[in-house]
Order: structure tokens, then C-alpha cells, then sequence
């Protein structure tokens, strides 16, 4: 019996008294049974479960199975692949994260169909099971489709999320033993059905006589086509890497990677007494941010690989509870009733680099979020504050920081309601952290004492977040031609609660550096937008960088780190061409 198709021999009939009778002519055997593509079957069936979880998800919202056991995989790789990955692709990276998801778990889904099929045949060809001629009766019915959805759900809940910590039958992931079951109900069951059609589909034809278009494809070819498909997945990172840093040098292109500065005259880390900002005349400068960024042009960063929770905000509430003596919750009308508190506030993500644009700046509106906890009584034991998302996402901040005066429950972004992929309807805004602390789709904040470990702290991300002072040249831009006549050297800088005293300049690579001016602030929480008129002296090349004396009088550092663990640090710099 072949390993992937089904055949069986006719049943011999013999007479008891063969020698009494008259010899007949011999029959000639019935023609073999035709082969069964099990293969196009199979891949058929994984496809249909990874459209159906795609339809589920974006048409019911149900978290799909590549989401639920992705987000606990994320916990599971080890940092410097993360990190590489993260450099890499940047914010693509969980996109291209969720397809490969997607692909194995349709790759899987056929792995196991032509397993269910081999497993099946053998147990039909042992007694006591009789052989049977037909082809129709050793395929499989519509009956059995049931049992085979359950199969992939069996597999992953029952066996794998065990041994990635999501506990049995996925009690620890995401949404629980429920949640799980309910993602892979449909996906599991458009597999099932896709198998058992195609399967019969195939079965048909070949009994009709096309035997050669039955064949499919042949288990080498299906091997061929997954390595093709992983050797163009990590032929377009290795491509990525060489055009972004390589080929776009050569032609033109701006390129993340930085020209490198002269660090031997840097000057001292700090400076006593911090320099005073000097806020002189301010020219409008092409290229540079806008000092307000509009909602629609924020930055976005998720963790959720296919879509983020869209929230009914009449059914919505905000409870406080854990260490506190009254537990309270809030609707969306309660919420917005509080006294409001207005402020400039700018946010940047821990994932940002040296010179990337992962950070922005905008008008807030929301409450105090001291006023909300001490309004529950916080007990003597409290020392953080847990918020949890409804995206499933939960961190930390210290108790001293959410009662931070200038700390608060966001709702309006530049007067207008947040949008969903910014928290809708409310999230978090704390004076001097990174994005990851800064909970958007808030649902909860729980009162703790101590012990919780954040989402992206478990991934390997720092506890604290606390922003490190960058700065950013918005223009020229990196390997830009440019005229030689007067022209501006401008962008935006950064340090949180600290503020931003100074900002140096170098067009020489690094050999000197002078103060640029800085635009006013628009609050003691923004970025700093600066510029520095400059006349390049002769044509050639010239390299430009910038750096930052915060408030407190320590200068930026120019030594280089990637943004794990615990954000970027070191000088963005371009290289412009005069002619």
C-alpha cells in the first residue's frame, strides 16, 4: 500500500471443488485502483484554515490562533535575534512575524492532514478491517470532518502551549482554555471540510480516468517549495540589509546607518551650572517636524500582529481596584466629566533609533491620574500600579509615578477623541517614560505590591523606560546634494521630564561644535525643535551631526547602543554632498 494513497486488492474467490468442475477461462483483474493526491489536499486544507482565521479575525475580531501562540513565542526568542530582527525590519517586523505565523501554521495544518490520512489507512488495512475495492469507501466521509477539526486544536492547546508555557489547553495565553478554543473552532473546521472536499474532489477525477492530474504535487516538489519559500524569507533580510545600507550609499539613497564623527573632542558628560536655553530668532525651516503633530500622522507602535481591540465605549469602563479601601469604575461619560487637565506632551517609543521618527508631539486632554487613585484610597502596602489593556497588554509604573501630578488618563489628541490605534477610548500619558509605559486600550489600573512583570519587561525590555536624551536631524538628509549657498541645519531634541538646555552642532564631523538656536518649548514635557544657519566654505563632502545638553546639564552620550534593552543612544549624523 503506498504511503499516500489508498488502494485495495480485489477479495479472491476459489470454489470448493475446483477439480470436479470444467476449467473457464481466467478473469482478468479488475484495474488497480487509482491514486489519491493526498498532497494538493492537504495544502489545499491549510490554506483554507489560514483564510478562514484572517476572515475571523478582521470580520468577528476573534484573535486568530498565529496571534494567540505568537505573542507567547515573542517570550520565547532569544534577544540578540530579536534585536536583529528589530534592526532589520524595523517597525515591519511584526508584520513580517505574523506571515511567517500564518505560513506555519498552514504548513502544519497540511502536515497533519497527510499524517490523519496515513494514520487512517493504516488502521483500515489492519484486522479487523476488511480490504475493500472501491476507492469511495476508504475516503473519508463528511462524518468524520468533525474529528479532524479537532485534531489541530488537540495538537496545539493540548500538547504545544504546554511546552511554551501557556499551560494546559492554553490556560495561560491569552484569553484562556476558552479563547483558545474559540480561535481555532473555525479555522479548524474550514480545514477539516477543505481536506474532506478536495480529498473526494481528487478521488473523483481519478476515478474518471485522469490519473495524471490527480498525481499533484509529489512530496519532493512540496520540500522544494517550503525551502524556496524560507530561502526568499531570509534572502530579502540579508537583501534588506545590504540595499539599506550598502547600495543606498552608492546611489543616493539616505541610509540608517550614520556617517561616523570625529569623538575625540566632545568635551566634558556634564556641565555645571546647566547651560541656559537660548531662544533666538526663529526662521520657518523646509523639512523640519512640525512642532504639533496632527493624530493622523502620530506614531504607532503595537504589539498586536493583525489587528488592534476596537472597543464599544457604551459598554466600556475603567475600574480601579487591587490595594485600594473603595473599588471604583468609570464609563466613558464619567470620565470625561472630571476636571480636565490640558497639556503639550510629546512620546517616543523605546524602539526608536538614533535619528528614526518614532516619536511625536501633541496636544492631550484627559484627567490627573493621582486624582483617580487617591479617589479609591490607596492602601499602606501599594507600592506600583498595574494597568492592564484591552489588547490584553499590562506593565508597571511605580507608585510614585502615577501620583506624578502631571501624570494622566488621555481622551482627546489635539481635540479631537483619540483614535483606535492610539487607545481609544483612553490611555496613559507619565512624564519621562517610553511609549511602553504609557498603556493605551486602558480597561484596569490595579493597585499591586510589587512582583508583576510587564509584557515587554518578559520579552527582555527594561523595568524602567526611562527616555534618554536624543537628537534628531530632520534636514539635510543623509547623502543629500546640496547648493553651496546659505542654508539651515535643523531638527527636534529630546529628554523628557529633563528638557532640553542646549543643542551643539558639528559640520566638520565631529572636529567642532557650536550652539544651535531652540524654538520656545511649547511645555515643559515636549521635544525642542533647533536650528543652525551654515554657509558650507567649498564644495566636497562634509559630515553633520547633533547632540544634546539636557536640563540637568548632562550632555547627550555619544556611545552607541541599539534600542533593546533599553532604548538607542549616540549622535545622529548625515553626510551631505555641496557642488
Amino acid at each position: 500500500m503506498s504511503a499516500t494513497d489508498e488502494t485495495f486488492p480485489d477479495t479472491i474467490h476459489t470454489s470448493p471443488s475446483a477439480s470436479s468442475q470444467p476449467a473457464r477461462p481466467a478473469t482478468p483483474p479488475p484495474p488497480a485502483t487509482p491514486r489519491v493526491a493526498i498532497w494538493p489536499a492537504a495544502i489545499g486544507a491549510g490554506l483554507a484554515a489560514m483564510i478562514a482565521a484572517l476572515l475571523v479575525r478582521f470580520v468577528f475580531g476573534i484573535l486568530s490562533p498565529a496571534e494567540i501562540f505568537g505573542d507567547r513565542f515573542t517570550a520565547l526568542l532569544p534577544l540578540p535575534i530579536f534585536a536583529r530582527l528589530l534592526t532589520l525590519f524595523g517597525p515591519s517586523t511584526k508584520h513580517i512575524y505574523y506571515g511567517a505565523l500564518l505560513l506555519g501554521q498552514g504548513a502544519l495544518t497540511a502536515l497533519l492532514a497527510v499524517a490523519y490520512w496515513r494514520l487512517r489507512a493504516w488502521l483500515r488495512s489492519r484486522p479487523p478491517m476488511r480490504p475493500r475495492a472501491a476507492l469511495a469507501d476508504a475516503l473519508p466521509s463528511y462524518v468524520e470532518a468533525p474529528l479532524l477539526a479537532l485534531l489541530p486544536w488537540l495538537l496545539s492547546a493540548g500538547i504545544l502551549a504546554p511546552l511554551i508555557g501557556g499551560g494546559f489547553f492554553g490556560a495561560n495565553l491569552e484569553g484562556g482554555v476558552a479563547g483558545v478554543f474559540v480561535s481555532a473552532l473555525l479555522p479548524d473546521l474550514a480545514f477539516a471540510l477543505a481536506f474532506v472536499t478536495l480529498l473526494r474532489r481528487n478521488a473523483g477525477t481519478a476515478l474518471l480516468g485522469d490519473a495524471s492530474s490527480a498525481r499533484g504535487i509529489s512530496r519532493r516538489r512540496l520540500l522544494r517549495q517550503v525551502g524556496f519559500g524560507l530561502a526568499v524569507v531570509a534572502g530579502a533580510a540579508v537583501a534588506w540589509d545590504f540595499i539599506t545600507s550598502g547600495v543606498g550609499s552608492v546611489l543616493g539613497v539616505s541610509s540608517p546607518r550614520r556617517p561616523p564623527l570625529d569623538l575625540s573632542n566632545i568635551g566634558p558628560d556634564r556641565i555645571v551650572p546647566p547651560p541656559q536655553p537660548i531662544y533666538g530668532t526663529w526662521s520657518d525651516v523646509a523639512g523640519l517636524a512640525p512642532e504639533v503633530t496632527a493624530a493622523q500622522d502620530f506614531y504607532y507602535v503595537s504589539k498586536n500582529l493583525a489587528g488592534d481591540p476596537g472597543i464599544d465605549v457604551a459598554s466600556w469602563h475603567l475600574a480601579i481596584s487591587g490595594r485600594v479601601d473603595r473599588p471604583y469604575s468609570l464609563t466613558y461619560d464619567a470620565l470625561r466629566n472630571l476636571p480636565r487637565v490640558e497639556r503639550y506632551h510629546t512620546l517616543e517609543c523605546i524602539s526608536n533609533e538614533v535619528g528614526g521618527d518614532l516619536i511625536s508631539n501633541s496636544l492631550f486632554t484627559g484627567v490627573s491620574l493621582a486624582d483617580l487613585l487617591n479617589h479609591a484610597g490607596i492602601q499602606s502596602g501599594a507600592s506600583e500600579l498595574i494597568f492592564h489593556a484591552a489588547d490584553g497588554y499590562a506593565d508597571t509604573l511605580h507608585l510614585a509615578q502615577a501620583l506624578d501630578p502631571r501624570a494622566l488618563v488621555v481622551y482627546l489628541i489635539n481635540g479631537e477623541k483619540l483614535p483606535q490605534p492610539h487607545g481609544y477610548p483612553a490611555r496613559l500619558l507619565v512624564p519621562g517614560l517610553y511609549g511602553m509605559k504609557n498603556g493605551k486600550w486602558l480597561t484596569e489600573l490595579e493597585l499591586g505590591s510589587g512582583g508583576f512583570t510587564g509584557y515587554w519587561e518578559e520579552r527582555g525590555w527594561t523595568r524602567e523606560a526611562i527616555v534618554k536624551t536624543m537628537t534628531r536631524i530632520d534636514t539635510p538628509h543623509n547623502n543629500d546634494l546640496i547648493a553651496q549657498r546659505p542654508t539651515f541645519v535643523a531638527g527636534v531634541a529630546y529628554a523628557g521630564e529633563r528638557g532640553i538646555a542646549r543643542v551643539d552642532v558639528t559640520t566638520d564631523g565631529g572636529k567642532t561644535w557650536q550652539p544651535a538656536t531652540l524654538r520656545r518649548p511649547l511645555g515643559n514635557l515636549t521635544w525642542v525643535l533647533w536650528e543652525l544657519p551654515w554657509t558650507p566654505p567649498a564644495s566636497g563632502t562634509y559630515i553633520l551631526g547633533a547632540r544634546s545638553v539636557d536640563g540637568t546639564g548632562n550632555v547627550q552620550t555619544p556611545d552607541l547602543a541599539p534600542t533593546l534593552p533599553d532604548g538607542a543612544s549616540g549622535y545622529d549624523s548625515v553626510a551631505v554632498h555641496v557642488g
